[in-house]
């Protein structure tokens, strides 16, 4: 009996560690971007070999512009050009641009290695900056739409928003939510948490999000304008298959725990 109770505690042990997700950040303090580079990949799961997620930007990219935090990378670049209200010394990837119209617009796409078969789950985000101004010659005005999650069956996974700053409107619902900058927020210190805005996908089977950052029709020809994307978290959950190696595992020590115990005789 004691050994049943053993086999059947390892097997609740097992069964937990093997079925719950694990977390993952992508934090941009921890890693490089080549200043106006377009794509990279990162190795940042240490249970998964090899990148594990892709950034490009694509769009209208001849539209981005340098940094305004020394030593002024072209962006996209990793940059300490944001606070988002932590007080932390964060950083981002930033995003720079000088629009020529309001139609314009540069796209972000985050895609989850093809390793992660069953793809990846909880995926979220946030934003710094989103903003707006119409003074001292700076006329444009931040938007984020087309926000959107693709799963590993090709389906779109709409977004839950939340964490708006007081600068920021939201609009729409499902995969027409559109976030828009309201008035002008201070970049770093007090107030820096104003144009935040987080994004998430609670669901499972990720395999890619994406959004479009541009101006919105407040200005025809927008001046410059910025955002960062902090970091990036999700998790993996465990494949089918591990799952059932673990309950193999413990069904296993189960059988054995209940076979009868050999008895040794004394020859005469």
């Amino acid at each position: 009996m004691r050994l049943l109770l053993f086999a059947l505690a390892l097997f609740c042990a097992i069964f937990s560690l093997c079925g719950t997700a694990s977390a993952v950040v992508l934090d941009w303090s921890a890693l490089s971007w080549p200043a106006g580079s377009l794509s990279n990949s990162y190795d940042v799961d240490p249970s998964s070999p090899g990148n594990d997620v892709t950034v490009t930007i694509g769009g209208d990219t001849g539209r981005l512009q340098p940094s305004l935090a020394s030593p002024f990378p072209q962006t996209p670049a990793i940059t300490r050009a944001f606070d988002g209200g932590l007080g932390t010394s964060p950083k981002t990837l930033e995003l720079a641009l000088d629009l020529s119209n309001n139609s314009q617009f540069v796209t972000v796409t985050i895609n989850f290695s093809a390793q992660y078969a069953v793809g990846v789950s909880n995926v979220s985000l946030q934003l710094f900056d989103i903003d707006t101004n119409n003074s001292g010659g700076s006329t444009y005005q931040d938007v984020i739409r087309s926000i959107s999650a693709t799963s590993t069956t090709g389906s779109l996974i709409a977004p839950t928003i939340t964490g708006l700053g007081s600068n920021v409107s939201l609009s729409g619902t499902g995969l027409t939510q559109t976030l828009k900058g309201t008035a002008s927020t201070v970049d770093l210190g007090a107030g820096s948490d104003a144009g935040n805005a987080t994004i998430s996908f609670n669901a499972s089977g990720i395999r890619s999000i994406t959004f479009t950052y541009g101006s919105g029709t407040m200005f025809a020809d927008p001046t410059y304008q910025h955002i960062g994307i902090y970091n990036i978290t999700y998790e993996v959950v465990p494949e089918s298959s591990s799952l059932a190696a673990c309950a193999a595992i413990a069904l296993f020590a189960i059988w054995f725990s209940r076979r009868p115990a050999k008895t040794l005789s004394r020859r005469s």
